[in-house]
């Protein structure tokens, strides 16, 4: 009788846990439906020759902050015409963000290092965030982008 107690309370516990995630997961969709996404306009400057690329990441942790972009939430190029480049970004959900971007030169889609370890090509970060001897850390970078639009200009 107490084995039969024991498993119907945990057939509850468990559909109760099951059903709370599927309304979160159907809340998500509502949201990103319903256009809950917030405009981030991010202008990149201080490009020494109007050539190759100005590619951009963006990251919503520390994780893999600014090297591996494989864990980036958000990747994009745009040719260098000319001095701002500008990125407009309308698929972000409001929240915690960095934002790490290189001028790559030579349109490789690389970024070029130099013999002893720096960067070759110009890079910048959001909040114009530097490191010392090694890239800035991923709480210097971050910023709140809230429900409203917001605009970022980062120095290389």
């Amino acid at each position: 009788m107490k084995l039969l107690f024991l498993i119907l309370l945990a057939v509850i516990i468990m559909s109760c846990g099951k059903a709370s995630a599927e309304e979160e997961d159907s809340r998500e969709a509502a949201e990103t439906s319903s256009g809950f996404n917030t405009l981030l306009t991010v202008q990149i400057t201080g490009f020494e020759e109007v050539t190759g690329f100005a590619r951009m990441e963006i990251f919503n942790s520390e994780d893999g902050f600014p090297r591996d972009t494989s864990r980036s939430v958000y990747s994009a190029s745009e040719p260098v015409n000319s001095d701002p480049v500008t990125f407009t970004i309308e698929s972000l959900q409001p929240g915690i963000y960095a934002i790490t971007v290189y001028h790559d030169e030579d349109g490789d889609g690389e970024l070029d290092m130099s013999f002893y370890g720096p960067p070759s090509e110009k890079v910048g970060t959001s909040n114009d965030a530097r490191g010392r001897m090694g890239p800035p850390s991923f709480e210097d970078a971050c910023f709140t982008l809230a429900s409203e639009p917001f605009e970022m200009i980062i120095t290389l």
